[in-house]
């Protein structure tokens, strides 16, 4: 076995094994994705969600999820370090078995190919466009692009000047007292030119 990587690079390749362990049970299987997934912080490396949490999350009963836990650990999937009580959380994270397992399978598929081919490397296609010696692209004119001025009506129609209303007093019952008032501020306002 080779050196353990950190668990966020190896993230995926420790899921596709979890994933893939007969031995586990579903729900142990559900609780670590769970887990993992959610409440794992990628700095540290633990995660810290109380049985209650992850019970509700994932439909299943709090003994169901400590049997699931039990599992886990016995199975070398997490190593749990239990709290005693509220405000001490019970602590998971990755044990160090299985972050070893992913990364010797992350290991597995991180070959380099040289792009030569004739040191065993890719076989490329020719290119098909046509380039041209400047560094661009030489494609045949397009009359449409080229009409770059369109004409707006807008510009010789006259300005428009903004009339200024009176404020409009909204009531269910306006009144005769309202209708005085609006007739005086539009009275007493100059137009605005």
């Amino acid at each position: 076995m080779g050196t353990p990587r950190a668990f966020r690079d190896v993230k995926l390749q420790w899921l596709q094994q979890l994933s893939c362990d007969k031995d586990l049970s579903d729900n142990a299987r559900s609780v670590a994705l769970y887990i993992v997934t959610t409440h794992l912080n990628g700095h540290t490396g633990k995660a810290w969600p109380s049985y209650q949490t992850i019970a509700e999350a994932t439909g299943k009963s709090v003994k169901t999820i400590q049997r699931a836990i039990r599992e886990l650990e016995t199975s070398d999937w997490f190593e749990i370090r239990r709290g005693n009580g509220i405000g001490h959380n019970t602590e998971y994270r990755p044990s160090a078995v299985s972050i070893l397992r992913a990364s010797d399978a992350r290991k597995k598929t991180d070959k380099v190919v040289t792009l030569y081919l004739g040191e065993g490397g890719q076989n490329r296609l020719e290119r098909r466009s046509d380039v041209s010696g400047e560094g661009g692209q030489i494609c045949p004119p397009n009359p449409e692009k080229e009409k770059i001025y369109k004409p707006n009506p807008r510009e010789d129609a006259p300005p428009r000047v903004a009339s200024r209303r009176p404020p409009r007093i909204l009531g269910r019952a306006q009144g005769e007292a309202g209708r005085a008032l609006a007739r005086l501020a539009a009275a007493s306002l100059p137009p605005i030119a």
